[in-house]
């Protein structure tokens, strides 16, 4: 070993620990930045010559140190892991959401719900029965039958602008997924270049982290490493992004009679396996909003079907026979006869012809306590469907949280580690220092003061 070798030792150490600690004061410096990621130097030991010159063996210690690349500290699997349950995650608070404004449609208990309303009409023909002869009560009954009919259309018109409302939101949200993969296919190709030219591209792999991260809540996915750094990402088994090309999905929305609703790719309109909060929207447009407005005109028909019923079997108070007391309109909706809407006095409250004081018939109407039943049933299974949920999105945060915080253990920047790795790399780069000062003197003292004969 050359002498020389000792200042190229404390060269490489001096570069090493430098640049360790210009990367230590990156770490610092990014502690608050959403989607860093910790990044390290890689230091390997310089063995000096593997293969010997001919007749000759190299016997030192070795020549120092080597840098390598600044690589960013990762553990894919727990990014796996993170993307999928986000993906459970959102999806759920989507349904979470849904279920919480439907509950709010229907207003229980309130004074102004359908249960309410329900009652209060059963409860005008039962006035009715007590006083068939009177005008008043036969008028305020017909009222009660016109509110309780809005009731009804008002309530199904909100769940279908709820219905509308979330299908908008879900083309935003596909609208946001294509723009966040033509991002990442860009970021591909940054990615590719900066490492083609020798530059690091940990920055712009946290940047694609966090809209691969975003896409893994909107509509689910899974990430597959390809070559020069780039990632593929797929939705449902199908690439989205491929190294620098991104495909885009579009919101289909059927002609069938449900008018079913699909997120589906936009080159051959293929169904897109979509989770997350696209899943939890769909849910929402397909399954939950029409199921409540099933039930709620399955209420309405049988409402009207029972009371017709009952009512065509009476007299009106002119002893002419009882008519439908509802009936529909041109768009579906039951409403108050508009006969009896204009005359009460055609509401068939009596047993028989002529009996204007009888109110058998309006009384047995009063006793249809069917309907406000499979009210209150219908009311129960949607407070119940929404408190299932809500538990599932308080276990699934818990989840997300632990799974979240072994990434940050991963991944994220301690303040305290890295002021010891500060601290580390100083008094590495002083020893460095101090070696060069001891190779420097020692060079010195061969170099100015070997060989020197005093003269006599």
């Amino acid at each position: 070993m050359s002498d020389f070798d000792g200042l190229r030792i404390a060269l490489s150490s001096l570069y090493a620990q430098q640049k360790a600690i210009q990367v230590t004061g990156q770490n610092i410096a990014n502690v608050n930045t959403d989607g860093y990621s910790r990044q390290r130097v890689e230091m390997t030991a310089n063995s000096g010559p593997v293969t010997p010159a001919i007749e000759s063996r190299y016997t030192g210690p070795g020549l120092g140190v080597l840098t390598g690349d600044t690589t960013r500290i990762r553990d894919q699997f727990l990014d796996v892991r993170s993307f999928q349950e986000h993906a459970v995650d959102a999806g759920l608070k989507q349904s979470q959401s849904v279920l919480s404004r439907v509950e709010l449609a229907f207003d229980e208990p309130s004074d102004d719900g359908l249960s309410k309303l329900i009652s209060g009409f059963l409860a005008g023909f039962d006035d009715v029965a007590n006083n068939p002869d009177d005008l008043a009560a036969r008028a305020q009954l017909v009222e009660q039958g016109k509110t309780l009919a809005a009731g009804f259309t008002q309530l199904d018109a909100a769940l279908a602008t709820q219905r509308t409302s979330s299908i908008a939101e879900l083309d935003a949200l596909v609208g946001e997924v294509n723009g966040a993969a033509a991002q990442i296919a860009e970021l591909n190709q940054n990615i590719t270049s900066a490492i083609n030219n020798g530059f690091s591209p940990n920055e712009l792999m946290d940047q694609r982290d966090q809209l691969v991260a975003q896409l893994a809540e909107q509509v689910g996915v899974t990430v597959q490493n390809g070559d020069h750094g780039q990632v593929d990402v797929f939705v449902g088994g199908t690439a989205l992004v491929r190294g620098t090309k991104a495909a885009a999905l579009k919101v289909d929305v059927g002609t069938d009679p449900a008018q079913t609703v699909r997120v589906t790719w936009a080159d051959d309109s293929y169904p897109a396996g979509v989770s997350g909060s696209a899943g939890g929207l769909l849910s929402a447009v397909n399954d939950v909003i029409p199921r409540y407005r099933a039930g709620l005109a399955a209420l309405s028909q049988q409402l009207a079907s029972g009371v017709n019923a009952v009512h065509r079997t009476g007299y009106a108070l002119d002893g002419s026979p009882g008519l439908d007391f509802f009936t529909t309109d041109s768009s579906g909706n039951v409403i108050v006869n508009p006969a009896i809407a204009a005359d009460p006095r055609l509401v068939a409250a009596s047993g028989s012809a002529g009996a204007t004081r009888d109110g058998s018939v309006a009384q047995q109407i009063a006793e249809l306590t069917g309907i406000g039943d499979s009210y209150q049933q219908l009311v129960v299974k949607l407070g119940v469907e929404s408190q299932a949920v809500n538990r599932r999105v308080d276990v699934q945060a818990s989840i997300v949280q632990h799974v979240d915080a072994a990434k940050e253990a991963t991944s994220g920047v301690n303040l305290d580690e890295e002021m010891t790795n500060m601290l580390q790399f100083q008094h590495a780069y002083d020893a460095a220092a101090r070696f060069l000062t001891a190779v420097d003197q020692t060079l010195d003292t061969l170099i100015n003061s070997t060989g020197l004969v005093g003269r006599g």
